[in-house]
């Protein structure tokens, strides 16, 4: 897949898509004429400045190199293999934490475009990864976990609708209710 977009903008104008397009990165992922794609925690960055009489060119580019895989079969993560000798890992499980960085991002991505006035494209995948997410909510948090999901549900329908303010308010009650949460079950 290939997206190329061009577009002549005054400096401050680029300056602010390129704030645009760090926040994306930031939150994990980048979309350009309606694609997106997800992006790994790690990536080569390159930047290349070229100057040639009254042209200035500068490029910038974020490139995904899968790693190999060595001895497939052979290594277990330290997880699996606490699993396998009967050690109970501390935590939840690989997968659990996984999708807890999924939702983390997405709600990154939520609050930044409540903030911008633009349109959450993601509704259903973020609602998938709640509802999965909270099937392994322990009995002790699963109430607060409950609650937190009605009010991202609250901030979706409220964005949706156009009321940014109500929904910014939603978003801070989440906040707020998540910090309280790590800070008592963490």
């Amino acid at each position: 897949m290939a997206v190329k977009k061009e577009k002549k903008l005054k400096r401050m104008e680029a300056a602010r898509e390129l704030a645009r397009l760090s926040g994306q990165v930031a939150d994990g992922f980048l979309e350009l004429n309606d694609k997106r794609v997800e992006l790994p925690d790690e990536f080569v960055v390159k930047k290349v400045l070229k100057v040639k009489k009254n042209e200035i060119s500068f490029e910038f580019s974020l490139k995904v190199r899968e790693k190999r895989e060595e001895g497939k079969g052979e290594r277990r993560s330290l997880a699996k293999n606490q699993m396998a000798k009967g050690q109970k890992g501390k935590g939840r499980p690989y997968k659990a934490k996984k999708l807890k960085k999924e939702i983390g991002m997405l709600w990154k991505a939520l609050k930044r475009c409540v903030k911008s006035g633009e349109t959450f494209r993601d509704r259903e995948g973020f609602l998938k990864s709640l509802d999965s997410y909270g099937k392994g909510a322990e009995e002790e948090w699963k109430a607060e976990w409950e609650k937190c999901v009605g009010l991202v549900r609250e901030v979706l329908d409220l964005s949706q609708e156009g009321r940014g303010e109500e929904a910014l308010e939603k978003c801070r009650q989440v906040d707020q209710l998540t910090k309280a949460c790590h800070k008592r079950y963490k």
